[in-house]
């Protein structure tokens, strides 16, 4: 066998493998697919409607703020998506800021905000609703609340 040959057999696999690899952060980087997932709740995304100051408030107050621009009674509501440290919170209790600094917080009456990030474009959602979806996973899906 030629060097020639053997040089351009080396770069093919050289390319090969380099272009593997950047698919691969390709798609880590976008969260395309859930290989080794398993189920696992480690990147799950919960959502709770809150007030201005990270209190959960009853869900009622977020239908009401999506029928008005995001507000109640001049108050802002909006609906809380983060990981939480997998701690699950009732009416009333206050989401540590630790949690709220990396959230995202969406209007309730923005239905493009919503449906980029994993939300029914109009309608209900629970709190403690587990979500899936919204920006880099693709289509965007709202699970159960379940307990």
């Amino acid at each position: 066998m030629s060097t020639a040959t053997r040089g351009n057999r080396v770069r093919a696999a050289v390319g090969t493998v380099t272009l593997t690899g950047a698919a691969m952060g390709f798609l880590a980087a976008c969260g395309a697919g859930d290989a080794g997932n398993n189920g696992s709740d480690s990147e799950a995304r919960e959502v709770y409607c809150v007030d201005e100051q990270d209190q959960v408030v009853d869900d009622s107050q977020c239908e009401e703020a999506e029928r008005n621009g995001g507000f109640v009674g001049g108050l802002p509501f909006f609906f809380l998506l983060g990981g939480f440290g997998g701690n699950r919170y009732s009416v009333g209790q206050q989401i540590p800021a630790r949690y709220t600094g990396a959230a995202t917080r969406v209007n309730p009456s923005n239905s493009t905000a919503r449906a980029r990030n994993g939300l029914p474009r109009t309608g209900t959602v629970s709190s403690g609703t587990r979500i899936s979806g919204g920006l880099g996973s693709g289509a965007g899906r709202v699970g159960s609340g379940g307990s």
